[in-house]
């Protein structure tokens, strides 16, 4: 018995890693990554989803219904695959993560209220930012149906602003042209504040 144990002492001891990687695995599959990169790599999105919509309802006071806290979490993580930040951007002192800035964005604008005079739909967009994406576009848009729907809007913002990067402006920059006039003093400033508190919630180990 000495002798076998003698023969597979080094087997054994790699044992106690493994126990402690498979652990940890399970652990961290459990509750939310503070490496946002690696909780959302996945194709499945679903969990994200699940995630934005925890925040819609535990950390916002919204009249939002619950369909509509679904819909918009799963519009906020379908669109955001197409939104790509330039090197170096930090938002709240965060990595820029694309979902994470869009609720950030929303909840700047529009506070996740459905009454507001500022502008149209959840980032209240300027009436100038619309009639100019029109003859940019070829397009008409139906200001009482079309430019309320968050899906068009994501559109919208999402193609102006990778726009206005490409031509080698910040994220901030980019966003502050897309509104022009109707950007606010220290508007910037209260959106990575948002993106921070959210950022925070997401990596809370009291998320499930």
């Amino acid at each position: 018995m000495k002798k076998i144990l003698l023969k597979y002492r080094h087997g054994f001891l790699l044992i106690f890693p493994l126990l402690l990687v498979i652990f940890s695995y399970r652990e961290a599959d459990t509750r939310f990554s503070h490496d946002l990169s690696r909780f959302f790599e996945k194709a499945d999105h679903s969990k994200e989803e699940a995630v934005l919509f925890a925040y819609l309802t535990e950390a916002e006071k919204t009249n939002y219904s619950v369909r509509r806290r679904k819909e918009l979490s799963r519009a906020i993580v379908r669109f955001s695959q197409k939104l790509q930040f330039p090197d170096g951007t930090l938002l709240g002192g965060y990595p820029p993560n694309p979902s994470l800035f869009l609720m950030a964005w929303a909840k700047t604008r529009s506070e996740f209220q459905t009454n507001h005079l500022e502008g149209y739909g959840i980032f209240t967009l300027p009436e100038f930012f619309v009639r100019e994406f029109e003859m940019s576009s070829g397009a008409r848009i139906n200001r009482d149906y079309d430019i309320q729907n968050d899906s068009i809007q994501f559109k919208m913002v999402i193609l102006k602003l990778k726009e206005y990067i490409s031509e080698g402006k910040s994220v901030k920059e980019a966003y502050q042209k897309l509104y022009g006039k109707n950007f606010t003093p220290n508007e910037w400033e209260r959106l990575e504040t948002n993106y921070k508190k959210i950022y925070e919630f997401v990596t809370s180990e009291s998320k499930p």
